[in-house]
């Protein structure tokens, strides 16, 4: 079972990087030290992560990417701090485009949806809208009622 699980870097150095979970909730954390650890999580889970580095001269990378857990023997996307790899949903880079993404999943989040939970293809339609400039639609009650129960079919 261990060849299946995907683990996820954290790190905290203030002032230089910070690498953390915006949602998601791993199976198993692993603490390396105070400010190291690594988040383990099994295929089917989703889970939003949030890398930023800087030096001397300000932010060098933002980026925000929400994730899907596959099997490693899928076609995987390559994610930095993510191995062995994963299905990405959304990638946004850059702090304008990170606010944006992450005011989005506030507004879910404040809204009662579980981030978990939301629809993959909805999170593919913010991609998009997002990468394209373009407003995103609202994720409504019914679009996630009809994601929850396709869901259940398929297991």
């Amino acid at each position: 079972m261990s060849e299946f699980l995907t683990r996820v870097e954290i790190a905290f150095y203030p002032e230089y990087l910070n690498y953390w979970l915006r949602f998601g909730t791993p199976v198993e954390r692993i603490e390396l030290d105070r400010k190291r650890s690594i988040a383990v999580f099994e295929p089917g889970q989703v889970f939003g992560y949030v890398r930023w580095r800087a030096n001397e001269y300000g932010t060098q990378d933002w980026r925000f990417t929400i994730i899907e857990v596959q099997y490693p023997s899928l076609l995987l996307s390559r994610v930095p701090g993510v191995v062995p790899g994963a299905e990405v949903l959304l990638l946004m880079t850059g702090q304008a485009r990170v606010k944006r993404a992450l005011a989005v999943i506030d507004q879910l989040e404040s809204s009662g949806f579980g981030l978990e939970d939301v629809s993959p293809a909805y999170y593919r339609h913010v991609h998009v809208r997002l990468a394209t400039g373009r407003d995103v639609r609202a994720y409504s009650q019914d679009q996630h009622a009809a994601h929850l129960a396709a869901k259940r079919v398929r297991r």
